[in-house]
C-alpha cells in the first residue's frame, strides 16, 4: 500500500479549519440568515409601540435620632427599593400623578437600581409619554421620601410621648418624696431614706430630660432628590440598534444550524478525510484544490509533481505482473460522473512517460474527454475501430503531442448502448502490455460501465476518482461493492479537484445513427507504429522483441483466427459501433503487420 504521507496529515489547526470547512461552503445559508434576521428584528421595532423612561436619583439618610453620634450609619437599600415600589408608595405616588390607573399597574412601570457602594437610589418610570415619565419617576421618589419622613416622624413622636409620660411619672414620685422629707423629722432615719430616694429620682429625671432635649429639637431627614427627573428625549424602547443585534444573532444561530444539518445530510465528498472516514478507503492522494485547466499539465505544475510522488508509490507498491515481459496494467475509474478519471490518468501517464518508459493510454468510455485532454484528434482509427476489426490495436494508437513515449486510443464512435466485447478489450491489453510498460485503463463508474467491473479483476491495481464536490460517498461505496464481487485488486482512491466542463475540442459530433463508418485504407501512418518492442528476458536481440513470451500460470487471450467471430461474455457475437447502420459486423482480430 503507499505511504501514510500521501494521505491527508492535517496539523491541529489545518483541522479546524476542515471542520469549520462547512461553514464557508453554506456561506449562503449564513447570510440569508443573518438577512432574514436583522429584517425580523426591523420588524419588532416597528411593531413596538414607543416607551420613554426618565430617571430620578435619591440619597438616602439614616433616621435614628443618634445619627450625629454614628455618622457612619448606613441604610440597607435593598430595602429601601422594595419600599420603593410597595403599594403604600404607590398610593401616594397616584395622587401625586393625578391620574386613574391602578396603583399595582403603576408599580409595573417603576425600576429601581442601587449603585454599587453608594447610598443612592435611582427610580426609573417608563410610560408612553415623555411627560408622563417625568412625572411617574418624580412621583414616586417624592412619594417614597414623604413616606419615610412620615414614618420617622411617628416614631420621633412615639418616643417623643413615652419619654413625656416617663418624666410626669418621676415628677410624681419626686413631689411624694418631698413630702415624705417635709414631715419627717432632722436627722431621722426616714428623712435620709426620704433624701435618697429624692436624690435618685432627680438623677432619673435628668437623664429622661436628656433623651427628651434632642428629640424635641431635631427634624426628620430622611433624604432627598439630587438630580430630578428630565424630560426623556429619545424613546428608550424599542432598542432599534439591541433588536437588530438580536435578530441577526438569532439567525446566524438558526443558520448555523441550519447549515449543519444540511452538511451532515450531504454525502459529497470534500476533502480526503471524508473518503477514508465514510467509506474507509485508503487514501492515495488529495491533489491541490485549485481547478486546474483540462488537459496536460506541464510537469512543473503542481499536481504534475504531486502525481509523480504517486507514481514513485505505484512502481513500488503494484505488485510486479505475474507473466514475466508484461508490461503493468493500472485501472482508473470514476467514482461520479465527470472527467475526473480522464483527467488523473492522462497526467499520470504523462508522469510514466516523461521517466523514458512506454505507456498507453486507453479509455472505455463513449463520453470520455481524452480526446481533449491529451489534444489527440480522433482521426480514423480508434477503440471502436479496433474492436470492429478495422485495425489492429497498436496501429490505432496515437502519439500525445510533444511525449512520444505515451500513446492514446481515444474511444471513436463507441455506443453508449451497447455492451463492449471484453474479451476483445483483454485482448486489446494482452497485446499493448507486450509492448508496453505501462497500460492505463480509464472507466467509467463501474455501477454503469459494465466493463469497469470486468476489467478490474485482470488488472494489476484499480483506483477510484472521486471529484471534490461532486462525488459523493455512496458512490464509492457502490464501486467498491462491485469491485469486491469479482476480487478487483482496488488500491485506494485519488481525490480531484472540481474540474471544468471539457471544452470544444473535447467534444465529439454523434454520428448518424443510419450511416455506415467506412472502413480506413490497410495503410497507416509511420508515426502511429512508431511503437518500439518491449526486450523480453527470453529475447535475443532486437528484431525477436515482439515474440510474446508464455504466460505460466495464468491464461492468456488467444487470438482468433481471422474470419472467425470472436465470443464476446462468454458467448458469440461481435461488436457494432454507431456507424455500423447497414447491419455489417466485424470479427475482432488483433493479427497485425509491422513488416
Amino acid at each position: 500500500m503507499p505511504s501514510p504521507h500521501l494521505a491527508e496529515s492535517d496539523s491541529d489547526g489545518l483541522a479546524l479549519m476542515a471542520y469549520l470547512g462547512w461553514l464557508r461552503r453554506r456561506w449562503w445559508i449564513l447570510l440569508l440568515a443573518a438577512v432574514l434576521g436583522l429584517a425580523g428584528g426591523l420588524a419588532v421595532s416597528q411593531l413596538q409601540h414607543a416607551r420613554y423612561t426618565s430617571n430620578t436619583s435619591l440619597l438616602v439618610r439614616p433616621l435614628s435620632a443618634g445619627a450625629e453620634s454614628n455618622p457612619n450609619a448606613k441604610v440597607n437599600l435593598d430595602t429601601e427599593a422594595q419600599v420603593v415600589r410597595s403599594l403604600v408608595v404607590a398610593e401616594r405616588a397616584k395622587g401625586l400623578m393625578k391620574v386613574g390607573t391602578g396603583a399595582d399597574q403603576l408599580v409595573k412601570s417603576v425600576t429601581v437600581t442601587v449603585p454599587p457602594n453608594s447610598q443612592i437610589l435611582q427610580v426609573a418610570y417608563e410610560a408612553d409619554s415623555p411627560a408622563q415619565a417625568q412625572s411617574g419617576s418624580h412621583a414616586f421618589a417624592q412619594a417614597y421620601l414623604d413616606l419615610r419622613k412620615a414614618t420617622a416622624q411617628k416614631a420621633l413622636e412615639n418616643e417623643t410621648t413615652a419619654l413625656k409620660q416617663q418624666i410626669s411619672e418621676v415628677n410624681k414620685q419626686l413631689s411624694a418624696v418631698a413630702g415624705r422629707i417635709a414631715a419627717a423629722p432632722a436627722n431621722s432615719p426616714e428623712r435620709e431614706r426620704a433624701e435618697a430616694d429624692r436624690n435618685v429620682l432627680t438623677n432619673q429625671l435628668t437623664s429622661l430630660n436628656n433623651r427628651l432635649s434632642p428629640l424635641l429639637s431635631t427634624e426628620s431627614d430622611p433624604g432627598e432628590i439630587i438630580s430630578d427627573a428630565r424630560l426623556p428625549e429619545s424613546p428608550s424602547s424599542p432598542n432599534r440598534t439591541l433588536n437588530l443585534a438580536s435578530g441577526m444573532g438569532a439567525g446566524l444561530l438558526l443558520g448555523i444550524v441550519l447549515a449543519l444539518v444540511l452538511d451532515r445530510l450531504d454525502t459529497r465528498i470534500r476533502r480526503g478525510r471524508d473518503i477514508a472516514d465514510r467509506v474507509g478507503l485508503p487514501l492515495l492522494l488529495e491533489l491541490p484544490a485549485r481547478t486546474p485547466s483540462l488537459a496536460v499539465l506541464p510537469a512543473t505544475h503542481k499536481i504534475s509533481r504531486e502525481l509523480g510522488r504517486l507514481r514513485n508509490v505505484l512502481l513500488s507498491a503494484v505488485p510486479e505482473p505475474v507473466q514475466a515481459g508484461r508490461g503493468r496494467q493500472l485501472l482508473l475509474c470514476d467514482g461520479s460522473a465527470g472527467n475526473a478519471a480522464g483527467f488523473v490518468a492522462a497526467n499520470l501517464a504523462a508522469a510514466y512517460a516523461r521517466t523514458g518508459q512506454q505507456v498507453a493510454l486507453i479509455t472505455t468510455k463513449p463520453d470520455s474527454a481524452l480526446s481533449g485532454i491529451t489534444g489527440v484528434a480522433e482521426g480514423r482509427h480508434s477503440l471502436a475501430s479496433v474492436l470492429r476489426r478495422d485495425v489492429p490495436a497498436l496501429k490505432a494508437l496515437a502519439p500525445l503531442p510533444g511525449l512520444g513515449q505515451l500513446r492514446v486510443l481515444v474511444p471513436g464512435d463507441l455506443d453508449a448502448e451497447v455492451e463492449l466485447p471484453v474479451s476483445g478489450l483483454l485482448e486489446i491489453l494482452h497485446e499493448l502490455s507486450a509492448r508496453f510498460d505501462h497500460v492505463i485503463i480509464e472507466t467509467a463508474q463501474p455501477t454503469l460501465a459494465v466493463e469497469a467491473q470486468a476489467l478490474g479483476r485482470h488488472v494489476d491495481a484499480v483506483i477510484v476518482v472521486a471529484e471534490t464536490g461532486r462525488t459523493r460517498s455512496g458512490e464509492i461505496t457502490a464501486a467498491l461493492q462491485q469491485f469486491e464481487q469479482v476480487n478487483a485488486p482496488v488500491i485506494g482512491a485519488v481525490l480531484a479537484p472540481r474540474l471544468p466542463a471539457p471544452g470544444p475540442a473535447a467534444a465529439r459530433p454523434a454520428a448518424p445513427a443510419n450511416r455506415p463508418k467506412p472502413r480506413p485504407s490497410p495503410g497507416p501512418s509511420a508515426e502511429s507504429t512508431m511503437v518500439l518492442p518491449r526486450m523480453h528476458p527470453s529475447a535475443s536481440g532486437a528484431s525477436g522483441g515482439s515474440a510474446k513470451p508464455p504466460t505460466p500460470g495464468k491464461a492468456s487471450v488467444k487470438p482468433p483466427a481471422p474470419g472467425k467471430p470472436l465470443p464476446v461474455n462468454g458467448s458469440g457475437g461481435t461488436y457494432r459501433s454507431r456507424g455500423d447502420g447497414d447491419g455489417r459486423s466485424y470479427a475482432l482480430d488483433s493479427g497485425e503487420d509491422l513488416g
